[in-house]
């Protein structure tokens, strides 16, 4: 094996094609960096629509579960109030412009929010979080004696993480 691969080694012609066959390869491994395939673009995940009304909905049903868990009245009746809607808060750019002049010293900033494209070509600002909607009162209905209602209140108060003060127990009549 040693021989064979002397003797090529040997002979110019050899030489000279593993030599060009040795710079092509490198070439192309070069332009396979330098070239892109096909530009993949940036897309944003499908943003869900929420609803303040479904997570209204949402947390009622849940507190109607825990009345029911407590006093065992699957008929209670739960109305949740929101303080504020969904708050969001957007990905943005400051720009900064230090001018001095021999009198004077003037600074100038410049805010703008991060635009992306969607999937659709709708331009939106980038969303970096969004704070659920605060929750105003919670009014609860139900046949629960003083024991139980007091055991939703505090169900209610660790759930939501909301101060008495803002919770209703009633007991329905009838």
């Amino acid at each position: 094996m040693k021989e064979k691969l002397s003797e090529l080694m040997k002979n110019k012609n050899t030489v000279k094609l593993l030599f060009i066959a040795g710079i092509v390869g490198i070439v192309l491994i070069f332009l396979s960096t330098v070239i892109p395939e096909g530009e993949e673009e940036a897309t944003l995940p499908e943003k869900t629509e929420f609803s303040e009304t479904e997570y209204c909905a949402g947390l009622e049903e849940d507190i109607r579960q825990m009345v029911q868990a407590i006093c065992g009245d699957s008929t209670a009746i739960v109305t949740v109030t929101l303080d504020t809607g969904m708050v969001y808060e957007y990905a943005d750019e400051v720009r900064q412009n230090n001018a001095e002049d021999e009198t004077k010293t003037s600074k100038e900033s410049e805010q703008s929010y991060i635009i992306v494209k969607d999937s659709n070509g709708a331009e939106t600002p980038l969303i970096i979080t969004a704070y659920m909607p605060k929750v105003r009162g919670v009014s609860v209905i139900c046949n629960a004696d003083d024991k139980a209602a007091e055991q939703i209140k505090n169900a209610v108060c660790a759930a939501l993480d909301i101060t008495s003060r803002k919770i209703y127990i009633g007991r329905k009549t009838g």
